[in-house]
């Protein structure tokens, strides 16, 4: 069980948690696929599934697969730009989120964003949605950093803000954010409301699954 007294920092990821960002990762990809007549298109189910590992393995896995290591660091390339230009186009936070962050800011919780996303996307639409004073700490993907669910940047982060693994506590949408937590020896909260079922999360044995953002408050 957390032990709730002792936390001083919340770490959250962000596509599938804070913010629904799937309609426009996939028109990212999309937009790729058409360029090089790739001649397959996938639906927001699809994509749902392609996510939380990275933008790469985005691109990856659009691609069905098929691309060798050379092409695919190629249109990786091309994907950052594209998506960083298109991806505040349909974006918004859940709802609630908000509200739920503000609370914990007025108690005291340091807030932390632990992403896959491109680090230049996932700062920018972080500072839009939500403001540049929020959030104590924001990281992405940054190349040749590892991604999660390695816990280099997560546990990056809770240093920068000054706390400890066993002062922290990390909410996530997918399999790949539970992984983390546990690779970083914090405890994990799954959040049902993103891209991943009730029964991918609970496979990860978290610490507690929640359902609605209005509860994130109500663990502190």
């Amino acid at each position: 069980m957390i032990c709730m007294s002792k936390i001083k920092c919340a770490v959250f990821d962000l596509d599938g948690t804070l913010v629904n960002t799937i309609d426009d990762l996939a028109g990212a990809c999309e937009t790729l696929l058409k360029k090089y007549n790739f001649g397959k298109s996938w639906s927001i189910e699809d994509y749902t599934r392609f996510v939380g590992n990275g933008a790469k393995k985005l691109v990856k896995r659009a691609f069905d697969d098929t691309l060798d290591e050379e092409t695919l660091n190629a249109r990786y390339e091309e994907f950052k730009p594209l998506y960083d230009s298109m991806k505040l186009n349909n974006a918004y936070a859940y709802d609630g989120i908000c509200e739920q962050l503000n609370i914990l800011k007025q108690k005291g919780i340091k807030l932390c964003v632990v992403t896959n996303k491109p680090n230049v996307a996932a700062r920018g639409m972080v500072e839009h949605i939500f403001g540049k004073d929020l959030f104590d700490y924001i990281i992405g993907c940054v190349d040749g950093v590892p991604v999660k669910p390695d816990p280099t940047t997560t546990l990056q982060a809770i240093k920068s803000v000054g706390c400890k693994p066993s002062e922290t506590i990390f909410f996530g949408d997918s399999e790949v954010d539970m992984r983390t937590a546990k690779n970083a020896d914090i405890e994990a909260v799954g959040c049902s409301w993103g891209y991943r079922s009730f029964e991918t999360l609970f496979a990860e044995h978290p610490s507690i699954i929640i359902d609605e953002p209005s509860y994130i408050s109500k663990l502190f």
